[in-house]
């Protein structure tokens, strides 16, 4: 059956199998890749290979299955033809082989997009524990992702209470209330949060306990799993002007988006994170790093980064459990460094471990013997004794030629191998010192900013005649200020007379719409309009400049009975709350209607 793409389908019935299956031959492997990209499998599977030269694998695969139960399925495969085999009808970047894992989810994302099929290495039983780990963890998470968890209601399952003993990595020990013992799972909490920022050594937990496999399901005593209730919570919590942790979920040219609550992200613009125009955002953060920052709004919550004194303390983060621990804490400065991974031994007689198919082996001695016999004896009937013992010679030279070959790319292999354990262990470092310095950039440059301020501060209080507040009484005539002296800021003189401010009015609600909207500085408005007055708003990314229509699309664009048209332009992105600036334009003019949220389609 194919589905509309051409793919095929096919539906599996039933669970899992319940033990670890073993791939045993070519046809085997290759009726394995197709099933993986055959739509309708019901469950994640996870493909452990045993290296080249050994009997069984670096992991373990029997706890592999014993942990994900009926929720996975476990297959383990030797790197030789068969890998190979496998491999030749994989989509690239999708193989595994040569003593690493990987776990295929559910669905077929991850053939456009490998990384959501990760690729464990290990390269020798010192990798035992992690490579183990590592597959048990990427399998929940693909059964979490598919739903499969969810789905399960065993007859067995008991809502019970215990206290948390300790949290040793993605696992928490509990005893329950009637002294037994059960185990929580970092995968089956909050998915991309680790376990000791949801639990701690002490807290009282109520869960949902599967007898079978003695694990206690938290997810049901979550808090703030919605963007409603976090949005709450986050109000309940903080005030306009504290200062707050949050965490880093994305990071793009022109904004970092920040999350005070796992569900719960706020886009920050460069404007408000640095004044430096030779800053990248992607230069200053990292993905999952928890940094420093000032709430200037709430409903919808608002952030800045670039006003924070050192000596300010923030305030503790909202707890995601009762009586847990404040999901979010900055690093311990003083705290040593996670060890590197220490180098692996290398090992001739492994196939290299990595993305790329397996290289073809040379042939055996037997082989090249059956290959000459194969037209030996024919010749042999005729020959003379000399003229075998020449056949006899080069056929020795040429199996010590292949033997030579094969000692020579072992040995060339056994440098290949240590040097990707270096290149792995120099890679977790570099990973580290570029978090360090983009923190310590980052303070560094609030610091700078905040010099500004003062000595902006010092200049005005040193000058007498320097006016305080606005430099107009009238609100138009400051607006009109502020938007020419951002033209005269942003435009270079060279460029002045290409770009000037076109003619523009201001509707009678307009400056009222700039004092009531919350979440956006005035300057930032003011930028917008500048953009729009030199021609410049069209060609921006971000801008999103289009004519307002009546209603959905397809409908007559909004008009005035002078002819002008409402354009809507884009002040935020990426947000249900983000501010919009409606104007009118007819000719060379303007008229500055209003400053609006994302779902006001009000001219």
């Amino acid at each position: 059956m194919l589905d509309r793409s051409g793919i095929s389908q096919r539906t599996e019935a039933g669970p899992p199998p319940e033990g670890v299956r073993r791939i045993a031959s070519e046809a085997e492997a290759e009726k394995l890749a197709h099933r993986l990209q055959t739509a309708g499998r019901r469950w994640p599977v996870v493909v452990l290979t045993i290296a080249g030269g050994h009997d069984e694998p670096f992991g373990d695969p029997e706890e592999i299955k014993r942990e994900v139960g009926d929720l996975a399925e476990v297959i383990l495969m030797p790197t030789s033809g068969i890998s190979w085999a496998f491999s030749r009808h994989m989509p690239p970047a999708t193989q595994v082989y040569g003593g690493a894992g990987r776990v295929y989810p559910v669905g077929h994302e991850w053939v456009t997009d490998p990384t959501r099929s990760r690729l464990r290495f290990a390269y020798s039983t010192r990798d035992r524990r992690r490579i183990t780990d590592q597959l048990i963890s990427d399998a929940l998470e693909a059964a979490l992702a598919a739903g499969l968890i969810e789905a399960r209601t065993r007859p067995g399952l008991q809502q019970r209470t215990g206290e948390i003993q300790g949290v040793i990595g993605s696992r928490a020990l509990v005893r329950l209330d009637d002294q037994s013992s059960a185990t929580v799972w970092e995968e089956l909490t909050v998915p991309g949060v680790a376990l000791d920022r949801v639990v701690m050594t002490g807290q009282s937990v109520c869960g949902v306990y599967d007898p079978a496999s003695r694990r206690l399901d938290l997810r049901g005593a979550l808090r703030f799993t919605d963007p409603a209730s976090a949005e709450e919570a986050v109000t309940a919590a903080y005030r306009v002007g504290d200062v707050v942790l949050a965490d880093v979920a994305e990071v793009t040219d022109d904004a970092v988006t920040l999350r005070l609550l796992p569900a719960l992200p706020v886009e920050v613009e460069r404007d408000a994170v640095t004044s430096n125009p030779n800053d990248t955002l992607r230069g200053l953060f990292s993905v999952g790093e928890v940094v420093v920052c000032r709430v200037v709004s709430l409903g919808p919550p608002a952030l800045r980064l670039d006003d924070i004194d050192d000596d300010e303390v923030p305030r503790p983060a909202p707890s995601l459990l009762p009586d847990g621990p404040p999901w979010l804490r900055l690093p311990d400065p003083q705290a040593p460094a996670a060890p590197a991974p220490a180098a692996r031994p290398a090992v001739p007689s492994e196939a290299p471990v990595g993305s790329a198919a397996p290289a073809p082996r040379p042939p055996s001695p037997l082989e090249l013997a059956r290959r000459l016999g194969a037209a030996g004896p024919a010749r042999a009937r005729g020959a003379a004794p000399e003229a075998i013992q020449a056949q006899l010679a080069a056929l020795n030279n040429e199996l010590a030629a292949e033997q030579n070959t094969r000692k020579a790319l072992a040995e060339e292999l056994a440098v290949l191998r240590s040097r990707a354990a270096d290149l792995e262990e120099q890679l977790i470092e570099a990973t580290r010192t570029i978090q360090s310095l983009q923190t310590s950039y980052r303070n560094a440059d609030r610091r700078r900013q905040q010099a500004v301020r003062e000595l902006k501060a010092l200049q005005r209080r040193e000058e007498p005649s320097a006016p305080v507040g606005p430099e107009f009484l009238d609100p138009e005539e400051q607006f009109r200020y502020e938007v020419y002296c951002e033209w005269a800021r942003r435009i270079p003189a060279a460029e002045k007379a290409s770009k000037p401010l076109a003619d523009y009015k201001l509707a009678p609600g307009f400056l009222k719409s700039i004092e009531e909207i919350e979440g956006i500085s005035r300057a930032k408005i003011i930028a917008v309009v500048v953009e729009v007055l030199t021609g410049q708003a069209q060609h921006l990314d971000g801008r999103d400049v289009h004519k307002l229509r009546t209603g959905g699309p397809g409908s007559p664009y909004v008009t005035r009975s002078d002819g002008a048209a409402c354009w809507r332009v884009a002040l935020q992105r990426e947000s249900a709350a983000a501010r919009r600036l409606h104007y009118w334009e007819k000719g060379n003019t303007y008229e500055f209607s209003r400053v609006v949220l994302h779902d006001d389609y009000r001219p």
